[in-house]
């Protein structure tokens, strides 16, 4: 408890600038791009059995995204984002299908909750004045409102809770509407000196009674070969090994 006390009277003393709690709230996502990203996927849904999913998520850049699906019911399935752009390949497909970055990967985690908020780029941010706990263990977070500033920003607001690492524990995204969509809850760990995500915890708030939830394992990082081919839809439809 007098931990806690002091920990939020440092938050409340210091109030740094809300481009700056963006930035760093990135830094655990830009820490491993150029990286495949192994992630396991839990959807739970009241009164139904647990569903499971595995993918590998390969991040080429900012704007430059993969997941490709290696559990047995959903192999073959892939996702692309390259610039703006969003497609769908699904197994023996002959093309690509272009889908927005809401496009739900497994549960009711979609494409953009995987891979595609960027913060720091897509808003700008207001500091609430006082700090709220936050967290499991609970810590004091600094509250931060954001507003989208870029046509590709997947949601139109939303609330992030940023504990005193810079690292969000806690945010809700909004419709245009502002109708709150998703909440997500974030832990974290360390990999190679740096701190990565380690488990997300997305809650579809659309579903309404059902509450669908959908749990991302972060597995394993590890660095590769980027290849522009990697990203370019059509290219995803060959065989692997194909000279075209």
């Amino acid at each position: 408890m007098f931990n806690a006390l002091l920990g939020a009277l440092a938050l409340a003393a210091a109030q740094p600038d809300a481009a700056v709690l963006l930035t760093a709230a990135d830094a655990p996502r830009a820490a491993f791009l150029n990286s495949v990203v192994e992630v396991r996927a839990t959807a739970r849904e009241k009164d139904k059995p647990d569903r499971h999913a595995e993918f590998e998520l390969y991040v080429g850049g900012e704007d430059r995204l993969l997941v490709v699906f290696t559990d047995e019911k959903n192999q073959g399935r892939k996702f692309i984002a390259n610039g703006g752009k969003t497609w769908l390949i699904a197994p023996n497909s002959s093309r690509p299908v272009a889908v927005t970055a809401k496009q739900r990967l497994v549960g009711g985690a979609s494409f953009a909750d995987v891979a595609r908020v960027r913060l720091s780029r897509d808003y700008t941010g207001e500091l609430r004045p006082q700090p709220e706990p936050c967290g499991e263990p609970e810590r004091p977070c600094r509250v931060l409102d954001i507003s989208a500033v870029a046509k590709t920003a997947p949601y139109a607001a939303g609330v992030l809770w940023i504990d005193a690492r810079g690292l969000v524990r806690k945010a809700v995204y909004a419709l245009a509407s502002g109708k709150p969509a998703r909440e997500l809850s974030f832990e974290y760990r360390e990999k190679a000196g740096r701190t990565v995500l380690s488990k997300a915890v997305i809650v579809d708030l659309l579903s309404g009674e059902q509450a669908l939830a959908t749990t991302l394992e972060y597995l394993n990082y590890r660095q590769v070969p980027m290849p522009d081919e990697l990203f370019d839809p059509e290219r995803a439809l060959e065989p692997p090994g194909s000279d075209r």
